[in-house]
C-alpha cells in the first residue's frame, strides 16, 4: 500500500511538471514572432497584434504583427504606389510652365522690338515736326501737317508708354514670367515633400515592424 502511494504521490507530481512546463516556456508575443493562422488577433499588455505577412518583406512567412505596424505599412505603400503617378504629374505641369515661360518670353520680345520700332517711328516724326515748326514762313500753309505730326508723335509716346508697362521689368509679361517660375518651383517642392515623406514613412513603419518590438 506505500509503495502505491508513493508510485502515486511520483505519477502526480511528474504530471504536474509536464502540465506546468507549456506555460512556462509559453512565447512572448512581439513582432517577428512565428504564428499560423492568418488573421488572428492577440491582445497583449504592449498592444495588439496580427497574425500576417511582413508587407515590407518579401517574406511568406507568417508571424505576429503589432496593428501599429500594420497601419503605417499600409500607409506606406498606399503613398509609394501614388508616387510615380505624382512624378508625371509634376513634370507635365513643369512642362507646362516652361512652355508658358517660353510663350511669355517671346512676347517680351515682340514687345521690346515693337518699341523699338515705335522709337524710329517716333524719331523720324519728331524730326519732321521739327522742320515743319523751323519754316515760320510757311507755318500757316503747314497748319495742317504740323497737327498731324505732333499727333502721331503723341501717339508713339503713348504706345511706347504702353509698351514698356507690359514688357518693363516690374511689366505684366515679367510678372507673368515671375509668377510661373514661382509655380515652378512649389511643384518641385511639392514632390520633394512627397518622396521625404515617403522616406520618413517607410523609416517610422520599420521601427514599429522591427523584430522584438
Amino acid at each position: 500500500m506505500r509503495k502505491f502511494t508513493s508510485l502515486t504521490v511520483a505519477l502526480v507530481v511528474a504530471g504536474g511538471v509536464m502540465i506546468a512546463a507549456p506555460a512556462s516556456a509559453a512565447v512572448k508575443i512581439s513582432n517577428g514572432v512565428a504564428c499560423t493562422k492568418a488573421g488572428a488577433v492577440n491582445k497583449t499588455a504592449n498592444g495588439t497584434y496580427k497574425c500576417a505577412k511582413n508587407p515590407l518583406t518579401t517574406s511568406t512567412k507568417l508571424t505576429w504583427l503589432s496593428i501599429d505596424c500594420l497601419t503605417m505599412a499600409a500607409s506606406f505603400l498606399t503613398a509609394k504606389a501614388t508616387l510615380p503617378a505624382a512624378k508625371i504629374s509634376t513634370d507635365k505641369a513643369i512642362a507646362g510652365f516652361n512652355e508658358e515661360i517660353v510663350a511669355q518670353n517671346k512676347v517680351l520680345a515682340d514687345s521690346l522690338v515693337e518699341i523699338e520700332a515705335y522709337k524710329v517711328k517716333l524719331a523720324e516724326t519728331s524730326a519732321k515736326l521739327a522742320a515743319l515748326k523751323a519754316d515760320t514762313a510757311n507755318l500757316a500753309k503747314n497748319k495742317l501737317n504740323i497737327t498731324a505730326y505732333e499727333s502721331a508723335v503723341s501717339n508713339y509716346t503713348k504706345a511706347i508708354a504702353t509698351v514698356s508697362k507690359v514688357s518693363g521689368s516690374t511689366g505684366a509679361v515679367q510678372r507673368a514670367i515671375t509668377r510661373i517660375e514661382n509655380f515652378k518651383v512649389q511643384a518641385t517642392a511639392s514632390y520633394e515633400n512627397l518622396k521625404a515623406d515617403l522616406t520618413n514613412g517607410l523609416a517610422n513603419a520599420q521601427l514599429l515592424c522591427s523584430k522584438g518590438f
